[in-house]
């Protein structure tokens, strides 16, 4: 993790919990059906928002249809007129 990614997830104003969950994200912990499946672990494999894709943090966050909706709602919400994070990163 880079001294820029350090703070961006840590000194910022959001809550603890939020801080937490996005530096699980970017550091690929959190237990999506895709972890669970290199464990072994029994699991559901497809996205439980969508059912079209395999569920990665990638598609949960990025290209989940219900994702790209709610990033476009806070994008909205926020008035910027940018587009929403792009899944092609």
């Amino acid at each position: 993790m880079t001294c820029f990614s350090w703070k961006l997830i840590w000194k910022n104003w959001a809550p603890p919990r939020v801080k937490f969950f996005h530096w699980l994200a970017s550091q690929d912990r959190c237990w999506t059906a895709d972890r669970l499946a290199r464990r072994g672990l029994q699991h559901q494999p497809r996205c439980p928002l969508c059912d079209q894709a395999l569920e990665t943090m990638r598609h949960l966050l990025l290209e989940c249809p219900f994702a790209r909706q709610t990033w476009h709602e806070i994008l909205s919400w926020l008035r910027m007129t940018t587009a929403g994070p792009s899944h092609e990163d």
